[in-house]
């Protein structure tokens, strides 16, 4: 069963030729066929045929080239769309760097700066008025008590400070190792960020230039 778009257009055909005829030297010969076919659907829409083939012969003459308008309009609206898309993808990734780079720089400032602070406290020193009242056998057992006390607690100390420098090296180690990869990212992204190509320390103008959002390329 035929459309009635398509019933529409065969009854369309020997008005337009009739049209064609009368208007002679309007007949427009080098246009495309995707430039007839949109002057066909323009016309389609006319109250009656008379006036759609008045239509679509009055529409060849520019299809192509509106045609071409509304690729390069369409173009130009994608290309918009890709730039503004990519540029927020820019600055997000900006913006996560530098959080990332400014936590790093306060894990590394913890991390050099942690003191160490041993589990237990030392035993308590002999007491030499109560001492003075005990046999000198006694007090010599108390003074071996105390200094074998005493090395115990040395021992676990060192243990531990060597515990706590093998840790505070390893937390260093990797946040000075997260802020050295952020900040060349950065640099990669955003070449003018830092004050100069060895520091990173952000000019204020730039993180304001990358703040303010992508709204030149929309």
């Amino acid at each position: 069963m035929a459309s009635p778009s398509g019933s529409r257009h065969r009854r369309l055909l020997p008005v337009l030729l009739s049209v064609t005829l009368l208007v002679g030297g309007c007949q427009v010969t080098g246009v495309s066929e995707a430039g007839r076919d949109r002057c066909r659907r323009l016309s389609a829409s006319a109250g009656n045929p008379f006036t759609a083939a008045l239509s679509y012969v009055r529409c060849l003459p520019s299809s192509d080239s509106s045609l071409a308008a509304e690729k390069a309009a369409e173009t130009a609206a994608a290309a918009r769309r890709a730039a503004l898309q990519a540029c927020r993808s820019r600055q997000g990734k900006i913006t996560s760097l530098i959080e990332s780079l400014r936590q790093a720089e306060q894990e590394l400032a913890a991390a050099r700066s942690s003191p160490f602070r041993p589990s237990m406290a030392p035993p308590q020193p002999l007491d030499a008025g109560k001492e003075s009242r005990y046999r000198p056998e006694d007090q010599l057992l108390d003074q071996d008590r105390y200094e074998a006390a005493l090395g115990a607690w040395e021992q676990q100390v060192a243990s531990q400070r060597a515990q706590w420098r093998k840790q505070r090296g390893e937390r260093i180690k990797a946040a000075q190792g997260r802020l050295d990869r952020d900040a060349q990212a950065l640099k990669e992204l955003q070449p003018d960020l830092f004050n100069s190509p060895t520091s990173i320390e952000f000019d204020p103008t730039a993180v304001r230039r990358v703040s303010a959002g992508c709204h030149s390329a929309s």
